[in-house]
């Protein structure tokens, strides 16, 4: 490009220099179909000193009123005309990049050595991780002691996960503060038995990703996080959920952070009343991610299971682990305080799920199981069933239902005692 001297890496960004400027420009992220954003910071390096003129500014490189801007905050700081056709071809040259998308390379096909995962089995060091659950289960405090696990190296969700290697995370929150996160944080300390220690790098945010994504990045890099915990998707995306292109413009920074991402998730209201493992909003918010987790809390008690539902290229189908999440508090009323909160593995097969208008009769009849053998009278006051329609269900799926040992009751295949 004539008149500039550029330096480049490839996929990360572009210094520009030229005379007394110096323009740093970010691989451009775009964010709508009419919009080419990029990231851009110049600096006058003149005859007077060093002196910033725009930082971490973000522009439309489609926009000439945008490219118009950047010519006259450099000749204010310069003093002088600024040639407006350097501005115009480094902007053509970034919108050229653009639309390349990339290298194309011939990937050499060998087997990946070394730990794929930064804590296994919930979190995958490829690519985002989506946990998809309603309020109240225990979505933000999983995180929060994965976040822990993960930083430490110490076993916080007992019975069921392990740490391949120790790695600093930084929890990015858009739903509380730094006060809330710091009262989890001693809670989770506690009930594992750590020092209470800083040990979670935090931030809380306000703009959504594709606006924070340049600025995290570069913070991510610095500090060297292995990966990155985001509470949660609906505040992150900043508009619709269910556009399609919001959707993938969030995927898309998840994706420039460089680091495995951990996405915590509010399930739509009518996959709550279904019962069916469904995030809120696009499918690409379950597409984009290669693990998507469904979270459901039992009812009745304080078990939380997870059940990956999407699965891209992990290996992980139908895979289930589950915990009792004991949350302890002393005081009362005003005075009340989180004081610890411990995780306990819990057989998934065992959590009781809460039963929905449009389950199988079969489906009912396990769930009143799970608690223990009944007899078929008592399956049919519990689920309100016609006992003669319970015992047809009973009868025809053998491979699920079988006789107790006693004789009278039932149980689940497999669960006789």
């Amino acid at each position: 490009m004539r008149g500039w001297q550029v330096e480049a890496v490839e996929g990360v960004d572009v210094t520009y220099r030229w005379e007394a400027w110096k323009v740093w420009a970010s691989w451009p992220q775009r964010s709508r179909r009419t919009d080419v954003v990029s990231v851009i910071r110049i600096t006058y390096t003149g005859t007077d000193p060093h002196r910033l003129v725009l930082s971490s500014t973000r522009i439309n490189l489609l926009s000439s009123s945008a490219k118009a801007s950047l010519v006259r905050a450099m000749n204010g700081a310069a003093k002088e005309d600024t040639n407006d056709q350097l501005i115009q071809d480094m902007a053509e040259n970034l919108l050229e990049w653009f639309r390349r998308s990339g290298r194309t390379v011939k990937p050499e096909p060998k087997q990946q050595e070394g730990a794929r995962w930064l804590l296994y089995p919930l979190w995958p060091a490829t690519q985002g991780t989506l946990v998809a659950g309603a309020s109240n289960s225990f979505k933000s405090w999983i995180g929060v002691a994965a976040a822990v696990q993960t930083c430490t190296g110490s076993e916080v969700l007992r019975g069921n996960t392990r740490s391949p290697g120790t790695a600093p995370i930084l929890y990015v929150d858009w739903e509380s503060d730094e006060a809330t996160f710091g009262e989890r944080l001693f809670a989770v300390l506690q009930g594992a038995g750590l020092p209470t220690d800083p040990c979670v790098a935090y931030r809380q945010m306000t703009v959504p990703l594709s606006d924070a994504a340049e600025a995290l990045a570069e913070e991510i890099a610095r500090n060297q996080y292995g990966g990155v915990i985001l509470d949660s998707l609906s505040a992150a995306v900043g508009g619709s959920l269910v556009d399609d292109e919001l959707a993938n413009g969030f995927w898309n920074a998840v994706s420039y952070l460089g680091v495995p991402a951990l996405v915590l998730a509010h399930k739509s209201a009518d996959a709550i009343a279904k019962g069916t493992k469904r995030a809120f909003g696009s499918v690409m918010h379950e597409n984009r991610p290669r693990m998507v987790w469904d979270a459901t809390r039992d009812p009745e008690g304080s078990t939380v299971k997870w059940t990956v539902f999407n699965d891209n290229n992990t290996g992980m189908k139908d895979y289930q682990v589950a915990w009792n999440v004991d949350l302890a508090t002393e005081g009362t009323d005003e005075t009340r305080r989180l004081v610890s909160c411990e995780f306990e593995a819990v057989n998934p097969h065992d959590v009781r799920e809460p039963t929905q208008a449009g389950d199988s009769l079969k489906d009912r009849i396990a769930y009143e199981l799970v608690g223990g053998p009944l007899t078929s009278g008592e399956l049919a006051t519990f689920t309100g069933i016609s006992a003669g329609s319970v015992r047809k269900q009973l009868s025809r799926h053998t491979g699920l239902f079988e006789k107790h040992t006693d004789g009278i009751r039932w149980t689940l295949q497999g669960a006789r005692k």
